[in-house]
This record gives C-alpha cells, structure tokens and sequence, in this order.
C-alpha cells in the first residue's frame, strides 16, 4: 500500500472547489444585485439598494459559514484518505446534510453549496468502495490461474 496515493480524488477535489467557488461567486454577486428597499413613512428614499448594502452582515455570515463547511469538509475527507480508511466518514456527510438543512429552512444559497459537498462525499465513497472491490476479484483470477 505504499504505492497509493494518499491525496483526494480530482472528482472529490473538483466538487469542493466548485462548493467554494460557489460561495465567493454569491458573495461577489451581493454587490451588483439590486434588492427594493421600503423609504421610511413620509420620507423618500433610493428606489434601490445593492443586496449587500441592504444585508451585508449576514451576506459576510452566510459566506463565512459556507467556506468553513467547504474546509470541514475537506479536512474530513483528507485525514480520512491519510488515514487509509473507506468512505467518507459521518463528520463529512453531517457537515454536508446540516449545509442542506439549513439550505432547506430558508438559505438557498447554501443548498447550492450543500448539493456540491454532498457530491465530494459521495464520489469519496464510490471511489474507495471501487478500488476495493476490484481487488479481491484480481486475486481470485491469480488464484484460479494458478490452479489451472
């Protein structure tokens, strides 16, 4: 087991970039979209203002609470692969379902998040699962070769 490589899979590594890239490009969108804005009674005011002007603080929260789960993740994912263990493990996948509950409850923008690192969890465990069904197999050709 020497020869395996203990780095993340590129499809594991590619749903975790995608996950924050998702959360910057939210982020960075907060500045252009324009959200209406109710003028205080008998005043006037901007028709509109930018959708970080009007929530800033929890745009910043949301962002925050959506890269930390990206790194969770794959900080999970990768003590797993060091250590040599299948799957993705369950801190991995509660990380990902509480990102999708809370998606769910009111943050779609962190569904969107959710979906990509609940992806990376599950191509981890596909991948691991693979390599070792594949092994047994090999040795059984060996072992039935070497009987005929």
């Amino acid at each position: 087991m020497a020869g395996r490589p203990r780095s993340l899979e590129r499809i594991t590594v590619a749903f975790l970039v995608l996950a924050a890239v998702c959360c910057v490009a939210q982020f960075a969108l907060s500045f252009f979209a324009h959200v209406a804005v109710r003028p205080p009674p008998g005043g006037v005011g901007p028709p509109a203002k930018t959708y970080f002007e009007a929530f800033g603080l929890s745009e910043v929260v949301l962002t925050a609470l959506g890269l930390a789960a990206v790194a969770l993740v794959g900080f999970l994912l990768s003590r797993r692969r060091l250590r040599d263990e299948h799957g993705a493990g369950f801190g991995a996948w509660a990380v990902s379902a509480a990102a999708a509950a809370l998606g769910v409850l009111g943050f779609p923008y962190l569904f969107g998040v959710a979906i990509c690192l609940l992806l990376a969890c599950s191509s981890a465990t596909r991948s691991r699962s693979t390599a070792s069904r594949t092994e047994p197999t090999a040795a059984v050709g060996a072992t039935h070769r070497l009987k005929g």
